[in-house]
Formats: structure tokens, sequence, C-alpha cells
């Protein structure tokens, strides 16, 4: 709410010399020179001294609350009396018997998981070939529905930074020491993976009887259209590279040499090696394989969230391959609900994790290249979302998308129309083209009514727009991550190192950058809840906290509130965008509930009459501070005790 110069609390004061300074706040000139080896503090100040300590300490506490917010990062290992937050008739009670009956069900009853919630395998849904997870019951956010180990923990060292290939399947036939028992016994049990070994077997038995091999646009209306793209063609690509077709037999002799076979005790095959590197290029995770996890399904507006395993307490790990950096990695990764899920709805996840806040464009061949799956353009990826036909968009105004007061950011169709409208560039939905699927006659690129070359030319530099922002963010990214790396290894001698280093320098630059790049990629977009703003926001925000926690000592006073006058605004439209998309029960959305949080507590600590000056919505006095703070704070520790860390006390109960 805009704050006029007549209600301003502090004109009784006069003016402010420091605060009419127009100088450059952060300007680098007014830090030490790189032979200034000394902790700057103004010599006339002891009282900035004290606020800059407490502002340390405040960012301190930041920084460290944060790490424990960010639960998708992080395994829960630890019991936690918040969890009787969820009252008992929710709560999913179960058994070692109740465990054992309903994972017989599962297509791996001899390899159950650690924990198997209140859901159940369906085989007759729409999506994902038919099979997916479906609730047993009304399930609030927070509900952990699966606890599973990985099968093949960790890729190869060959395969790390690589697109996955066959080195993957090499990784797998050296299982066990070479022993081939239990290669033997991995083999077997991916066989359920999609695309089923049975499936692929009966998929080109079909195919033998029309006398085609099914690529391209030939006869085979025997086969199902995804079997087709996903199955029939990629294998024939993979027939067509002479160099995969000679590693191919060179891991069929290997795995005749280890006596590997299929589950039935037939021979491997070529079919069977490709049928493999495909079930792991689908179902594949980061941290490993698993069983379990591979039957959900990928949606845009995913109910549940997979929590990875962190470097914390559990099985003994080597980092890097470093005797220096040896952890303990916990063994199991978990899913939980992030909203209210209906009895016999779909459980669903997002497929990209790192990082999922990417352009429609980019999402679209992402999904494509690694899942062969296409979410479409426009009408096709509102079809997608399961949007209603009536839901129009008449531009993207916050009274159009949502931010009135009695806006429902749980409704699942206004959190559908966010998702979709957090793609669009200036009122349009932007195009993309899948070339593949041009070649192959299985998609359709248009989907606009008017075909003009001036649309045409729209839609290209729409993409462009995207593709720009993100080509800038990667950039900035790995930029960001080489300073975290910087600040990481000097901690012990931060003081000598950093003015050397040029360090601080280079940090204090980048978060200009990235605030540079909010401003020009909201002008460019010209939607100020695009999906790449949250990444563009959240990054800015990870520099503004990397400058405020690491280099505290270089800081005057008005730097520090200078920072956080950016910080706050930021936070701020990052946690709208997150509602709309996320809903309001989401973790990362408490993340950003406690980022807004210690933000406004570290500007009323340094300076609330810049606070004021922010002219914040709902944040007109130091009162409506005071309480946009505190309900922040509320709402942080209300999400955080949907997700209770009681993952040994479920695994404790079904023992």
């Amino acid at each position: 709410m805009a704050m006029e110069d007549e209600d301003d609390p502090f004109v009784c004061f006069g003016g402010d010399e420091d605060e009419d300074d127009d100088s450059d706040p952060f300007s680098l000139d007014a830090q030490p020179s790189n032979n200034d080896n000394v902790r700057v503090i103004p010599p006339s100040s002891a009282i900035d001294a004290a606020n800059r300590e407490k502002a340390r300490q405040l960012m301190e506490s930041y920084a460290t609350k944060k790490s424990a917010v960010a639960h998708d990062t992080k395994s829960h290992t630890a019991n936690n009396d918040d969890s009787t937050f969820i009252s008992t008739e929710f709560r999913f009670f179960s058994s070692r018997r109740d465990q054992k009956e309903r994972t017989s069900a599962l297509p791996w009853p001899q390899r159950p998981p650690l924990y198997l919630g209140p859901m159940a395998l369906s085989s007759s849904l729409a999506e994902g070939g038919g099979r997916g997870y479906v609730a047993l019951r009304d399930l609030p956010p927070g509900t952990c529905v699966l606890i599973e180990e990985p099968y093949v923990e960790g890729w190869s060292e060959g395969q790390m930074g690589k697109e996955l290939g066959l080195e993957s399947i090499r990784h797998l036939l050296r299982l066990g020491g070479g022993s081939g028992k239990r290669a033997g016994e991995v083999l077997g049990a991916l066989e359920e993976l999609h695309p089923r070994r049975e499936k692929v077997e009966e998929v080109f038995a079909v195919l033998n009887e029309l006398g085609t091999t099914g690529g391209g646009n030939g006869d085979v209306d025997g086969v199902e259209p995804l079997d087709r793209i996903q199955i029939v063609n990629m294998m024939k690509d993979m027939e067509g590279d002479f160099n995969h077709v000679n590693e191919v037999q060179s891991l069929l002799a290997m795995a005749k040499e280890e006596n590997i076979t299929n589950s039935d005790g037939s021979p491997l095959n070529s079919r069977d090696i490709n049928r493999l590197l495909l079930a792991l290029r689908y179902n594949g995770f980061e941290s490993g394989i698993y069983l379990h996890f591979s039957m959900f399904n990928h949606d845009e507006d995913p109910n549940c969230i997979k929590f990875r395993p962190s470097l914390e307490e559990g099985n003994e790990t080597k980092v890097n391959n470093s005797d220096d950096n040896a952890r303990k990695l916990p063994h199991y990764s978990e899913a939980r609900t992030t909203r209210y899920v209906r009895k016999g709805e779909a459980l669903t996840l997002h497929y990209l994790e790192n990082p999922r806040e990417v352009s429609h464009a980019t999402r679209r061949k992402i999904l494509w290249d690694q899942h062969r799956f296409d979410i479409g353009v426009e009408n096709a990826y509102r079809k997608f979302l399961h949007l209603p036909d009536d839901v129009t968009f008449n531009g993207i105004s916050d009274d159009d998308v949502g931010g009135t007061k009695d806006y429902d950011y749980d409704d699942q169709t206004n959190r559908r129309r966010a998702i979709y409208a957090s793609e669009l560039v200036n009122g349009e939905f932007p195009d993309s083209s899948l070339e593949e699927h041009k070649a192959m006659g299985t998609i359709n690129n248009t989907t606009n009514s008017n075909n003009g070359n001036s649309k045409d030319q729209d839609e290209e530099e729409d993409v462009t727009v995207t593709s720009n922002i993100e080509k800038s963010l990667d950039d900035l990214e790995e930029m960001l991550q080489e300073l975290q790396h910087i600040f990481q290894n000097t901690k012990g001698a931060l003081n000598q190192a950093l003015p050397s280093s040029g360090a601080f320098e280079r940090a204090a630059a980048l978060e200009l950058t990235f605030g540079e790049l909010v401003t020009a990629s909201r002008s460019s977009l010209g939607n100020d809840h695009h999906i790449l703003l949250s990444r563009c926001r959240r990054m800015h925000l990870d520099s503004i906290e990397l400058v405020l926690s690491k280099c505290s000592d270089f800081l005057t006073e008005k730097q520090s509130v200078e920072l956080m006058a950016r910080f706050l605004p930021t936070v701020q439209m990052l946690l709208e965008s997150q509602k709309r998309r996320l809903g309001s029960h989401h973790t990362h959305v408490a993340a950003t509930y406690h980022d807004f949080s210690m933000g406004i507590q570290s500007l009323l600590s340094l300076s609330s009459r810049r606070l004021l000056s922010l002219k914040l919505e709902g944040m007109g006095s130091l009162e409506e501070c005071s309480m946009m703070e505190l309900y922040c704070r509320r709402e942080k520790e209300r999400i955080e005790r949907l997700y209770p860390r009681d993952v040994e006390e479920i695994l404790e109960m079904v023992k």
C-alpha cells in the first residue's frame, strides 16, 4: 500500500543526512582496495558496529533456519512432536501385516519399499500407460506416501555429467563384483519398469505380424501411438547408430561371459539392452534407480514432492571421490503430499527437479528428450493441465490471475490457471517447436487459429526472449556457485582471503546483476509472475544472502540496509508467484515465508524508516510491518508442522 508523504511517521524528526545522500549506497568505490587487508568498521560509530553485528546475527540465523526449511533437498531423520498437528482422523496408521498385504500387490512383492503409505497402484489411469498411484483415502498436505531405498544407488563415474547411455548398462552388468548374480537380480527387477519387457515383446510381435518395422508413419494400426513413440521409434533410432550397435554387442558378450540372463533364463539380446536403456532413461532419478518411485506419473501441477537423500547421518558414502570429503548419506527418499488430495485421485510428481523453474519451451523439450511424452503448446497444454474449456485468459492482470483479497490459492482451477498464465509472454502463450515430432508426423506445432507471418514472427521472438533469459540465468548461476565454493573454502580465514581474492567485489557485482536481470526480464516478459521471474528472484535472494552472511565484516550499515531494501520487494513478489502456482501448503512457500520474515526483522533492526520507504503492500506502518512479520513467521511454522520429520517413527511403526 502506497504511503503519502504526509503519512510519514518520521516527518517530525526532520531530514536524515545519511538517508538523503544521493551517492550509490552499494558502490564498490566505497569498499577497501585489494591492498587493505583490514576489517572495515567506520571509526566514528560504535552504534554502526553494533547494528552490523545484530544484522550479521540475524543473517546467520536466517541462513541456518533456511536450510532447515528446505525439506526438498534434505531427508527427514528426526522425530518431531509437531506431528500431532495433524488430527488423528487424518493420520494414517499401518502395521507390518498391513504393509505385507498391500505391497504384495505391487510389481516387486519380494522387494517392497520401506513404507507404503495410504495409496495403491492402479492399472486403469489415463496417463502413464495406465499405471500409477492413487490415494486410498482423503489425504492432508504433508502425508508420507512412500519411503524407499534406491535399488541401485547412484551412477557410475563414467556416466556422470553425460547423457544417459550404454555406460549405465555396463555399470549394472558389473554389479556384485562381476559374479553375475547381483546383476541378474537387478536386470530381472528392471523388467517391470516402463517400457516393460513383456510389453516390448508384445509390440514387436504385432509388428512382425503386420510385416513392418513400425517406424515413421508406416502401417502400425495394431500399436498404440505412445508405444510407437516411446518404444518402436526409439529402438529404431538406436539400431541405426553404428557405434551404438557395436557397443551393444560388446555388452552382450560381457553378459554371456558372466552368465547374466533375463528372469526367465533366456539369454539377453540387443532388444533387451535397448529396452533396459529406455527404462533407465524414463525412470532414473539423480540419486539412483528406485523401483516404486518409478510408478509415479508426471504432472505439471503435482500433488506430491520427493525428498532426496542429502549429506547427513546415514550410510557412509564418499563425496567427489575424496577421503577428505567423506560423509554419511541417508539411504532412503520419501514422498509426501503438498496439498489436500481426494480419495481416488492420482498421486503425481514433477519430473523436473533442478531447476523446476524453466520456460515451457525448455520444459517441453526436456520432457520429450528424457521421457518421450509431449505436454503440447497453448490449447494442448491447457488440456494437459485439465483446465476447463470455459476458463479464459483476458490478459495477465492481478485481478484476472489472482490477487484479490478473496482469492483461493488452493482452488485447483485457480492454481492451474496460474500455472498456465505463468508462461504467458506479453499476454500470449509462446509457441515452441520439436523438430523430431515434425519428422515423425506425431505432433502439430501450429496451434493458433491465426498462422500469419506476423504472428509466427511474434512467437519466435517470445521464445527468443525466454531462451535469452534462461541463458543469462544459467551463466549467472554458475558464477554464483563458484563464489559459494570460494567462500566455503576460505571459511577459516575469511578476513584475510577475501580482499586479495576479489570475491567480495565479485559477489557484490553479481547481486546487482541479478537485480538488473529481474528488472529487464519483467519488462521483456510483460508478466510479473512469469515462471522465469521466480527463478530470477530466487537467485537474486541467494546472491544477497551470500553477501550479507559471508561479507558482513566488509559492509557499512548503509550497504546492509540497501541490500535488505532490495531483498524485501524481491521476496514478496516471489512469495506471491509461488503461492499462485504451488498453493499455500508447499514446502517452497514455507521457505519463502521464512525469507520474508527474516528480511523484515533485519530491516526493522537496521532502519525502520527505510523499510517504510519501500511502500510494500500491506506494510504502510511499523505496526503493519510487525504484523506482516508475525504472519509470515506463523505461516512458515504452520507449513513446517505439516511436514514432520517422523520417518524413523513411521519405520518403527511398521517393523
